[in-house]
């Protein structure tokens, strides 16, 4: 059995076998994705300074364990740029350590899930509060960026990761909502 770059293979079981398949959609999907440049990794308005000094420079693939839990709370601060290209570090940590990742699933989750439906209505209909209004925003402007195959690898992302954590924590929320958006984005 084939193993991934990242995460070699060994005796694996279905839920391993699947792992694999998708983390090497995952890791072709974002190989060529560009690195978005150190002045381009958080929002201009944000106060991102931490999250600059943890990212910056760094190949996706070479992000730590350690700084992804410690950052994925900033997750909206990323400009859609640098949210695209740490977005595969992000699915593969979920993918491989779930059970040691505490919020982080449900951060992610959440960051690729758009606004409740009654919310965007009222968006397009131009009736939302300030707040909700750059929230839609920031959300749209996150999943524009993507290509056709980066959308494909986190659908598949999303359609494992039902799979394999059936019974996972609050994120479960949101993801029908999130696999329904990726299906057709």
């Amino acid at each position: 059995m084939p193993s991934t770059r990242l995460f070699p293979a060994s005796d694996l079981t279905p839920a391993d076998d699947l792992r694999q398949r998708i983390a090497r959609m995952i890791e072709e999907a974002f190989a060529d994705t560009p690195y978005p440049g150190d002045d381009n990794l958080c929002k201009p308005d944000m106060d991102g300074a931490d999250m600059i000094r943890a990212f910056r420079g760094k190949k996706w693939t070479d992000v730590q364990i350690n700084t992804l839990v410690n950052y994925h709370v900033d997750l909206p601060i990323l400009t859609p740029e640098s949210f695209r290209y740490y977005l595969p570090a992000f699915m593969l940590a979920i993918l491989f350590y779930y059970p040691h990742l505490s919020t982080l699933p449900i951060g992610l989750i959440h960051s690729m899930t758009p606004p409740d439906p009654a919310l965007l209505q009222k968006y397009l209909e131009k009736k939302t509060d300030q707040l909700k209004h750059s929230q839609i925003t920031d959300f749209l402007n996150r999943v524009s960026v993507f290509t056709p195959d980066e959308k494909a690898a986190i659908r598949a992302f999303f359609e494992a990761y039902r799979l394999l954590v059936p019974d996972g924590r609050s994120e479960l929320r949101h993801l029908p909502r999130a696999l329904e958006f990726w299906r057709t984005a």
